[in-house]
């Protein structure tokens, strides 16, 4: 016999076409979500039903998921296929489990239901290449769910778009003691095996929790908690530093900011993409903010196959002042930009994206050791911080290179 707890009773009773939810663990996630996806199945089944559960990997999906469907599929009398992890209803369709390490895997196909289980670790793409379009034809419903990691990651950015489209959506989060299905004692001896901050994330389902494997999280807490992160106006007396992370149809975040005595302020950060170099510096113009140098990383200097000339040159033409960050081993970068943001001061809305960038970098971490892996990961947040290396590591001194005025003239710059 199948049981609901009141919050997935009112999940179900308050769905749309795409849901979202965010829910503390032990909140019966993968639980609720196998039910209801076979519930749709056996409801609008016809023989060519398609439904889909997408966990962040593999072995995730097997394990935590394929229990559930097994155990819950047998009364409708299923067959299953545990190789394909797939189980077929007869006459009416069949769910079948993926994950986000081969979303590929789910290309051409059409999906009448999907649910992506720990939304925040699959790959956007999956979402905005793959599934969604698998959706389109047959108008099929979508379920996020997970716990928060931050917000650079496809459950955030599912969370906004939820709040921003309540006809199209639905979207809950619940704390531990709202799902109910923890006792108080219990939740009060795993809080002192946590940070507060992981406590905060997994309990209480906060945005601002901690990040496994983080390589500047305790820099990024103490710059918030020492009031490092406020309002920080621009001083037109001192030089205007910028720096660059390279980018097309990656991301393409530039910084900037100043230095005042021994302080470093951060006044602000914007992200292009598929944004060529005029209009680039044609926006920096209308938003006075033409930097006195721009640091940019060593790929400045490969050459355009269309102009013959090297990005550098092209920056130059339009008068910039461009120095290229040198090219340290990964680690040495991280350190240098560790000690960097302990002298940061930042603003606090114009750099959101980029302090939340800078606390989520990270490597993959491996919990049983407890140490970091060797490469970070690359994702929104390695963008913002390969940026922000890039300003620490770079030549911020605007003297002794022939600097001569307080603004570089902009050329071929209506």
């Amino acid at each position: 016999m199948v049981r609901l707890d009141p919050h997935q009773v009112d999940s179900l009773k308050n769905e749309k076409r795409f849901n979202v939810r965010v829910w503390a663990r032990r909140s019966g996630k993968t639980y609720y979500t196998i039910i209801r996806q076979l519930m749709r199945l056996d409801a609008r089944g016809t023989g060519d039903y398609q439904g889909f559960y997408f966990a962040p990997t593999r072995t995730q999906a097997k394990q935590i998921a394929w229990p559930y469907l097994t155990q819950f599929s047998k009364p409708l009398g299923a067959e299953l296929n545990q190789a394909e992890l797939k189980c077929t209803i007869p006459g009416k369709g069949f769910i079948q489990l993926m994950n986000g390490e081969q979303y590929d895997r789910a290309r051409g196909l059409y999906m009448d239901d999907c649910v992506l289980d720990e939304a925040a670790d699959i790959p956007e793409a999956a979402l905005r290449e793959v599934i969604s379009p698998a959706l389109s034809d047959r108008k099929g419903t979508l379920d996020a769910m997970g716990t928060p990691r931050g917000r650079m990651n496809l459950l955030y950015k599912l969370w906004e778009e939820a709040g921003a489209d309540p006809d199209l959506y639905s979207r809950s989060l619940l704390t531990w003691e709202q799902a109910g299905r923890v006792d108080a004692a219990e939740i009060e001896r795993t809080r002192g095996l946590m940070t507060d901050a992981q406590f905060r994330q997994e309990w209480l389902c906060s945005w601002d929790g901690a990040t496994p494997g983080a390589y500047w999280g305790k820099e990024m807490s103490e710059a918030e908690s020492a009031g490092r992160v406020t309002l920080v106006k621009r001083d037109e007396e001192q030089p205007l530093i910028a720096a660059i992370d390279l980018g097309h149809s990656d991301l393409m975040p530039v910084i900037w900011g100043h230095e005042v005595g021994n302080q470093f302020q951060v006044i602000l950060c914007k992200t292009y993409q598929f944004t060529g170099f005029p209009a680039l510096v044609q926006d920096w113009k209308q938003m006075g903010l033409i930097p006195d140098r721009l640091i940019a990383p060593h790929d400045i200097n490969v050459t355009e196959l269309g102009s013959g000339k090297t990005r550098r040159e092209t920056l130059e033409g339009f008068g910039l002042q461009v120095s290229v960050a040198p090219k340290l081993a990964l680690n040495e970068g991280i350190e240098q930009t560790r000690q960097f943001l302990k002298r940061c001061w930042f603003d606090r809305e114009g750099t959101q994206f980029l302090r939340e960038g800078l606390a989520q970098y990270r490597s993959e971490y491996d919990a049983i050791r407890g140490v970091h892996r060797l490469t970070p990961i690359h994702d929104q947040a390695s963008h913002y911080a390969d940026a922000m290396r890039y300003l620490a590591t770079g030549d911020r001194n605007l003297y002794g290179y022939g600097y001569e005025s307080s603004r570089p003239k902009l050329k071929g710059v209506i």
